[in-house]
């Protein structure tokens, strides 16, 4: 919860959001890269937010990892996501980036 509310204490000039509310960290990959549950999801999406080399439109560091908290497990255990070195999964841009920053 740490993690959290000091990322929701951060805001860039101008008044932008740069992490969404109800979304918990649940993973932190190191260099300001997380993975994070979206809570209003029903099926827990898993979203990771990539912030480097981002300086505004926020929404372009949030992508989404796993469709649910139980694939994103299932993956990580067989370890076959996007940060394998042999695997062709990628990270999708999070389409609700943009509207749940722009809420705050």
């Amino acid at each position: 919860m740490n993690v959290y509310r000091k990322e929701r204490a951060i805001s860039q000039p101008g008044g932008d959001v740069r992490w969404p509310s109800d979304v918990l960290p649940i993973l932190a990959w190191g260099c300001g890269m997380y993975a994070a549950v979206d809570c209003r999801s029903s099926e827990a999406t898993v979203l990771l937010i990539e912030p480097n080399g981002i300086s505004d439109g926020w929404h372009r560091a949030w992508g989404v990892d796993s469709a649910s908290l139980a694939d994103w497990l299932e993956t990580w255990i067989a370890g076959t996501g996007w940060y394998e070195e042999d695997t062709d999964d990628e990270v999708r841009p999070w389409e609700a980036a943009r509207q749940r920053l722009s809420k705050g």
